[in-house]
Parts: structure tokens; C-alpha cells; sequence
């Protein structure tokens, strides 16, 4: 599986266009969402999409630039399984959830956003308090490498900040109690503005329904990483 973001002319016949010569290479569509209208007059979208055996990467993309106004963004494998979720069925979860709404929303912060890990970072501790799978450790200097803690943000990490994972595409969302939301994406793409914006809304959702100070967490702690 592939995620391909494009920017594109925001005009009538554009996406059937780019659709086409995602076809004419063999690759199947498994879902597009809309990430980002760039300006008046061109939108960025997401595909996930399969290739067919045979096909290369650099194939799709040349197809893709065939098509007059679009540019690809970003190009890169995307696990198996883990499908295009809208922040309308997020929400959903995080109601559901209730009490655990922070732990519900960093659980699909990676497939959502399409990142390759989420951690809930407590200031006052300076450590990673909850994450997903893949979600590293973090000493006190990349900690304070993160801020400002008291806005959204997005910033880009080398790879001196954290050896061995190589440069780092960081979202930074303020989470209350003294604690953020970071989202992390392993050689990009960048967030986007819009992205900040929904993660934002998101947390702030989460917030609203979450548990009280002191109860325990089903996420993997710092401990069990």
C-alpha cells in the first residue's frame, strides 16, 4: 500500500484526471480525503492506493506530473490495514469512549494522520506519560526541543534529535494539565496548517471527556516501552 499526496488545480474534471493516470499505471484506489485547500485556486489530496505487480513508484509519479498543474507532494509505502479514518468517525470514538477520550484519540492519531507514532508528553515529568507502539522514549533535552508548548505548532527535527529514526516531521499540540500531544512522521511529509487545526479540534474534544487526574492508562507508558 501507498499513500500519494498531490497538490492539484482546484478546477472541475482535475480529480478525474489525476485518477485516470493513477490507472493507466495499473494502481487501484482505495480511498482519496482532502487534506488541504493550498489556495484560491489549488487543493493538496491524499491517496491510498495499491500498485500493481511490476509497477514502480517512479511510474505512478510520472503519470501523476502528466496531468498539467499538479505536483506530487509526498510519495511513500503506508502499512496494510491501516485505512483513511475521518475526524467525523474519530469523534465519534472519542464520545464513545468518554472518560479515556485523550487515550481513544492517540490511539488513531497514526492512522488518521498518517504517522508513524503519537505520544501524550508530561511537562512537569518530562516523559512520554502515554503512546502508541512505536512511540520512543524521551530524555528531557528533546523534550524541550519541542517547544513552545502553549500553541500548536509543527517543526522538523534532524536526525541528531532522535539517533537512528533520521529526520523527524513533528506536530505539537498543546493538551492541557501541563501536558502535549506530540505526532510524529519519519521523513514526511510536513502538516500541513489544516492538519494543526483538526488535531487541535480534536484534542480539545478529547479533553472535554477526559478522566480525571491519577487513573491509570491502557496505552503503553514510558515503562513498558
Amino acid at each position: 500500500m501507498f499513500l500519494l499526496r498531490i497538490q492539484m488545480p482546484d478546477r472541475s474534471g482535475a480529480l478525474g484526471q489525476v485518477a485516470t493516470a493513477i490507472g493507466s499505471v495499473g494502481a487501484d484506489i482505495y480511498s482519496i480525503e482532502v487534506v488541504d485547500k493550498a489556495s484560491s485556486n489549488t487543493v493538496i489530496d491524499d491517496f491510498l492506493l495499491q500498485l500493481s505487480p511490476g509497477t514502480l513508484p517512479e511510474d505512478l509519479v510520472s503519470a501523476c506530473l502528466q496531468v498539467d498543474g499538479v505536483q506530487v507532494l509526498w510519495l511513500s509505502r503506508y502499512p496494510d490495514g491501516n485505512g483513511i479514518e475521518s475526524d467525523v468517525a474519530i469523534a465519534s470514538e472519542i464520545g464513545n469512549g468518554r472518560e479515556r477520550g485523550l487515550e481513544v484519540l492517540l490511539e488513531r492519531v497514526p492512522q488518521v494522520f498518517h504517522a508513524q507514532w503519537a505520544a501524550v508528553i508530561g511537562l512537569r515529568e518530562q516523559k512520554v506519560l502515554m503512546g502508541t507502539e512505536n512511540a520512543p522514549e524521551l530524555a528531557s533535552e528533546q523534550i524541550a526541543a519541542l517547544e513552545p508548548f502553549d500553541v500548536e505548532h509543527f517543526s522538523e527535527m534532524s536526525e541528531s534529535w532522535l539517533p537512528g529514526w533520521g529526520a523527524v516531521s513533528l506536530a505539537v499540540i498543546p493538551a492541557g494539565r501541563n501536558q502535549v500531544l506530540v505526532a510524529a512522521r519519519h521523513g514526511g511529509p510536513d502538516f500541513l496548517e489544516s492538519e494543526l487545526y483538526r488535531l487541535h479540534h480534536l484534542v480539545r474534544m478529547a479533553r472535554g471527556w477526559d478522566r480525571p487526574d491519577g487513573a491509570t492508562s491502557s496505552l503503553a507508558s514510558s515503562d513498558d516501552v
